[in-house]
């Protein structure tokens, strides 16, 4: 690449937006509902709404890179970011259609970051990978901690607005890049593989592929599942609204070096290294979700918790992302496999949290769905150990 640094420049921004355009919307999601008149219950769905657009949209990025090229489809997909952006300040319908269009263009970022870093860094997947993740991690927790002040100044469309401004960041940096680094400089490994193309593999009739497919599923409902619950939870158990905002920042927060370290040392390792190391995770996140079964448990437990929630949980999903590129050989076969796991992960996840919801409002406790959370980590790891190899997905 002529202009590496405008690559780089791309993919830390990437992270920014990647999570931060949906999920601080929520925040200040009171004020959204009193600045359009209606009632918070409404709004609800504005965090279900997104995770079911990667669901519908995950698949269909094949399509659209074999006719466009990563590039091209990468930018129309950030456009869409931006303009589903904007609209949503414009009136209460547009705030739900300008959701899904943000939905509809993170669901191809999702998809195509993967297959964009075995493109164009195939030696450096995992640098690149904590990167974008630990930014991605990193921005989530500054913007949801920055949501209120700069909407008690200003208001919840300046917050969106300044979130949009730095989507068009990206798209004048991608741009750039397409501009200046047009052609990825292939290495070895590479070039011996570059016949190797996305119509000569169908995930959907691959075993390994569909235990990703559900890896993602578990990985993404108990993860989002436990973001949405535990502060009731722990509030449950006598926690205060204080200090379970505080726990789950412990979650946010404890994820980062994780996300620093956990991609390059996937990347280097040998597959029974990466079955060690993401069982000793998983074990770890199992051991947080039993610990929820303790109805007395103090601040001291819960900040625990959503520890060893953030270690594991943050692990096991760099693992999924980092799967995508390292155990494939092309960077149409990452895009085609990242496609179809995100879209089973995140219909799974989308429905996740309004079950436990239900139950919990059912049975009045949280015992029950807890269980299933837990089987679903064991399925997880028995998955995982199925699905760990010395050969990529495809071979």
């Amino acid at each position: 690449m002529k202009k590496k640094w405008l690559f780089v420049l791309s993919i830390v921004l990437l992270g920014v937006v990647m999570r931060s355009t949906f999920t601080t919307i929520p925040v200040v999601i009171d004020n959204v509902a009193d600045s359009f008149g209606l009632p918070v219950t409404q709004l609800g769905i504005l965090t279900t709404l997104p995770l079911l657009t990667f669901a519908v949209i995950s698949p269909t990025t094949t399509f659209f890179t074999k006719r466009f090229g990563i590039e091209k489809t990468l930018l129309a997909a950030l456009l869409f970011v931006v303009v589903g952006s904007i609209a949503r300040v414009v009136s209460a319908p547009m705030l739900f259609i300008g959701t899904i269009l943000v939905g509809i263009g993170i669901a191809f970022i999702n998809v195509l970051l993967p297959a964009t870093l075995v493109k164009f860094t195939p030696n450096k997947i995992g640098v690149y990978t904590s990167l974008y993740s630990t930014t991605m991690t990193l921005m989530t927790a500054v913007f949801q901690i920055i949501a209120v002040p700069i909407t008690k100044t200003f208001s919840w469309q300046v917050l969106v607005m300044f979130i949009t401004v730095i989507v068009l960041m990206v798209v004048v940096t991608w741009v750039a890049h397409m501009m200046i680094n047009a052609k990825p400089a292939l290495d070895k490994s590479a070039a011996r593989t570059a016949h190797v193309t996305v119509e000569k593999v169908n995930p959907w009739r691959n075993k390994y592929a569909w235990a990703l497919l559900v890896m993602a599923g578990i990985q993404s409902a108990v993860f989002y599942t436990s973001i949405a619950w535990v502060p009731t939870i722990a509030q449950r158990t006598g926690v205060t609204a204080t200090q379970s905002g505080w726990v789950i920042g412990v979650l946010s927060l404890i994820g980062i070096p994780v996300s620093m370290w956990v991609p390059s040392f996937l990347e280097r390792s040998s597959y029974k290294g990466r079955r060690a190391l993401m069982t000793g995770a998983t074990v770890l996140w199992l051991l947080a979700i039993l610990m929820m079964f303790n109805q007395h448990a103090g601040l001291v437990w819960w900040l625990i918790v959503t520890a060893f929630i953030g270690i594991g949980g943050t692990a096991v999903f760099v693992y999924m992302v980092t799967s995508y590129a390292i155990r494939t050989r092309t960077a149409s076969e990452s895009s085609a496999l990242s496609g179809m796991a995100q879209t089973g992960g995140y219909l799974i996840a989308a429905g996740a949290p309004w079950a436990y919801g239900v139950l919990y409002a059912q049975l009045n406790n949280w015992i029950l769905q807890t269980v299933v959370m837990a089987v679903a980590i064991v399925i997880f790891i028995a998955l995982m150990w199925f699905a760990e190899s010395d050969k990529t997905i495809f071979e």
